[in-house]
């Protein structure tokens, strides 16, 4: 019985992802009227991981902000789309169009990792939960993720990218990493050899 009401009252987060993302004033192969345009647009992707329950969105605050260095960025712009309720297991696409806060997005956003332009993508909303006929208590929710933008203006590759937090702030070097699940194990068997060279 415990379990059952522990698995009815469990709730996973919902998943937010760019879908797409489009800057016609960094698309390389438009004319100079198309490149002088400062808005831009963007698809963005919300999934609900739960069998059994819905989620009420509060408004959801997107944040737009470009490298100017490794790790510093510049505002780009922001806009807030509507709340809404989301069914159990569905996925939900809105679209969004943003006016950039600087006259000239060309001259502005240029490249930093070897000619390569990142942007930043941050959003804030909060979310009840519906179980059967009730709703939770509201729950505050963020994150955010790095974006490459290719010379065609758009998100580089097919694949959305999560605004989950665990993307680094700044971007990535080519610097050799550790899988994220793996820090603690490499921990582990430093202090293990160290161990061994005391005893």
């Amino acid at each position: 019985m415990a379990l059952f009401i522990w698995l009815s009252i469990r709730v996973d987060e919902p998943k937010l992802y760019i879908d797409k993302i489009y800057l016609p004033a960094l698309n390389k192969t438009q004319n100079t009227t198309s490149r002088s345009n400062t808005t831009f647009t963007f698809l963005l992707k919300l999934v609900n991981p739960n069998k059994d329950k819905g989620i009420q969105y509060d408004p959801i605050h997107l944040n737009f902000t470009f490298y100017n260095t490794l790790n510093t960025t510049l505002p780009l712009g922001n806009v807030t789309l509507n709340g809404f309720y989301q069914g159990h297991e569905k996925k939900a696409k809105k679209n969004g169009v943003v006016e950039a806060g600087v006259k000239n997005l060309t001259a502005s956003v240029k490249g930093v990792v070897d000619g390569k332009v990142y942007l930043r993508v941050d959003y804030l909303t909060a979310v009840k939960y519906k179980i059967l006929v009730w709703y939770t208590k509201r729950d505050q929710l963020w994150g955010g993720a790095n974006v490459e933008i290719g010379d065609s203006g758009e998100k580089m590759g097919k694949k959305s990218v999560r605004l989950g937090g665990k993307e680094p702030r700044v971007i990535v070097s080519g610097a050799w990493k550790v899988c994220g699940g793996y820090h603690a194990l490499l921990v582990f068997w430093v202090l293990f050899i160290i161990g061994l060279g005391f005893t």
